[in-house]
């Protein structure tokens, strides 16, 4: 699905689907920003979890957000375009069940678990450009619903 949130809130949906088989399908939404958007806070919603650990992923253990704990797939659940640069963004998890989060993007990448709870956050400066995020289960092949809460 892809999502264009500015003043004007164009909306655009797209569904593509990946070269893998069926069983293992994933569709990441693509969401692009510009400040100031509206609705804020833009809700996105997914299934997290997967069979790969998100260190392998970040290839670390642990980035100035925290550490990079749980189970991802290996395409990313969001694609996040930040047409322009952001002194504050606040990408927060809400889940029933324990969830983690990895950023890749523009100046690195960012992970973080249990920050709110069970519920993880990164906040900050954002750089402009596209940001590849993972939601993880903390169980393996653990699939739980979540909602990300985007604000500015």
């Amino acid at each position: 699905m892809n999502r264009k949130i500015s003043l004007i809130s164009a909306v655009t949906v797209a569904v593509s689907f990946l070269a893998i088989p069926i069983s293992a399908q994933h569709i990441a939404t693509n969401t692009t920003l510009e400040s100031q958007f509206t609705p804020n806070p833009l809700i996105l919603e997914g299934m997290s979890g997967g069979k790969f650990k998100a260190t392998e992923l970040a290839k670390t253990e642990e980035t100035a957000t925290g550490y990079c704990d749980g189970y991802v797939n290996l395409q990313p659940n969001h694609i996040l375009v930040l047409e322009n640069f952001f002194e504050f963004l606040k990408i927060e998890v809400e889940s029933n069940n324990d969830t983690t989060i990895l950023v890749q993007g523009p100046g690195g990448v960012w992970c973080n678990d249990d920050s709110y709870n069970t519920n993880p956050v990164i906040q900050g400066e954002w750089q402009q450009g596209s940001y590849r995020i993972w939601i993880g289960s903390y169980q393996k092949n653990s699939s739980n619903n979540y909602q990300i809460k985007i604000t500015e």
